[in-house]
């Protein structure tokens, strides 16, 4: 045998040995996402119908400038491009769903939308900008899946450290839709820098019979009051007192989604007549955080790494032309 065929081999075994020690950069952290071949491809852009809460009246448009309106409704136009770029997909794939899954808005105004936030997604073409309307026909068609079906693209304003698990914000959609777990989880959040200070460390207070009428009699005399158990990100998932207890998302929803900012306390206490909330962030906290996909923007991430972060695991899939 020739020396030159044992240097061969012992050259092998080494590559073989430091690659077990040094392993490849840049790994992927999770499995790919089933291909996107299982979901079909429109022949042409929908129209839909949405409901005018200003005047009752409906009126019919096409899905892409819906999604103008979204964008300029839910962020504006003063956003760097690629955030703009990354909401409007997920603009558009959540108006996709809530129509194709939910009925959108059929049981309560007979359209497929609405422009009220609190039962569809928030619309006003009249703040449509030059930069939405790019952001918007860049992203053209473009919609989230995952394992053949449009991802619940949920998004939020701004999470201070972590966005939120949906068993921590939406518990009855965990169990309602499938594979929701495996995309909606807790990541890194990036808004902090651009968030306003309003929803920084704010404080809420709600008076005691309120927060009692919330509870009910077995809510006792609130002395106990108490965060008993946080969910993955560190939101409130218990909050008890007395024989009482209520889910951070529940609590939220009776106050009011514009008086209690989020479910991220940090503190809940009883002061004289007072219920006193201490806490960071703005919305529900699951998905897409507008403030942070701002801040990744001006880093120099694409739409498509934005969405890959706060979406880890869904697809970009190509929905129509």
């Amino acid at each position: 045998m020739s020396k030159l065929f044992n240097l061969e081999k012992l050259l092998i075994v080494f590559l073989l040995s430091t690659a077990l020690i040094f392993p490849v950069a840049c790994a992927p952290s999770s499995p790919p996402a089933s291909p996107d071949e299982e979901m079909p491809v429109m022949d042409k852009e929908p129209v839909i119908t949405i409901y005018r809460t200003a005047t009752g009246n409906t009126d019919s448009l096409n899905l892409e400038e819906y999604v103008k309106g979204v964008v300029a409704a839910e962020i504006g136009g003063k956003f760097p491009l690629e955030a703009l770029k990354a909401q409007a997909v997920a603009a558009r794939t959540m108006s996709l769903v809530k129509i194709e899954y939910e009925n959108g808005t059929h049981n309560e105004y007979k359209a497929d939308a609405s422009d009220d936030h609190k039962n569809f997604q928030a619309y006003d073409e009249s703040k449509i900008t030059v930069e939405i309307a790019r952001a918007v026909d860049e992203t053209r068609g473009q919609a989230l899946v995952y394992k053949g079906r449009y991802a619940y693209t949920l998004f939020h304003s701004y999470s201070k450290s972590k966005t939120a698990s949906i068993e921590e914000s939406f518990p009855g959609l965990a169990a309602k839709a499938e594979n929701i777990k495996e995309y909606i989880v807790p990541v890194k959040a990036c808004g902090f820098d651009k968030a306003p200070d309003k929803y920084k460390n704010w404080q809420v207070q709600i008076a005691k019979s309120e927060f009692l009428n919330i509870l009910g009699s077995p809510g006792g005399d609130l002395s106990g009051l108490t965060i008993k158990k946080r969910g993955p990100s560190g939101r409130a998932l218990d909050i008890t007192t007395g024989n009482a207890s209520i889910s951070g998302a529940e609590l939220r929803q009776k106050i009011g989604p514009d008086i209690l900012y989020s479910t991220d306390i940090t503190n809940i206490s009883l002061q004289n007549d007072s219920v006193v909330i201490d806490g960071n962030g703005w919305g529900h906290g699951c998905g897409l955080e507008q403030y942070g996909a701002s801040v990744l923007a001006e880093q120099g991430q694409t739409a498509r790494d934005i969405l890959t972060h706060y979406y880890p695991n869904t697809k970009v899939h190509q929905v129509y032309k």
